[in-house]
């Protein structure tokens, strides 16, 4: 009777793996499935004039073109699930992680506000 019940507990325990195994290529098919859309691009550039605030309504031209630079460099280099990885980071974390993907639209910025300011 033991060699039964050792019979059972060891399929029990093939069973229990094998569905581990099954669960864990579900989620990385599932992952990868995450993909940008259209619609992205424009919700990361409205979350950013979000973000800038004062800026896109003092530079409404240079900020929109800032936003759409950097919604356009983030879909380039990272994956929408990549995205989302970086985004569960904390804000330093995240700046450190972007910064270098999103310089030269800063740079850019930062030189059209510059152009646009004047000083009387």
């Amino acid at each position: 009777m033991v060699s039964k019940w050792q019979k059972y507990l060891a399929l029990g325990v093939i069973g229990l793996v094998a569905i581990m195994i099954v669960v864990k290529l579900i989620v990385n098919f599932q992952s990868n499935k995450i993909v940008w859309e259209d619609s992205d691009n424009e919700v990361l550039t409205s979350d950013c004039l979000d973000d800038l605030g004062g800026y896109a309504v003092r530079f409404p031209s240079a900020s929109e073109e800032y936003c759409s630079c950097t919604a356009d460099a983030i879909m380039d280099e990272y994956t929408k699930f990549e995205y989302y990885q970086i985004l569960e980071n904390g804000d330093q974390e995240q700046n450190d992680e972007m910064l270098g993907v999103i310089s030269q639209c800063y740079n850019a910025f930062q030189q059209a506000m510059f152009d646009e300011s004047k000083l009387d």
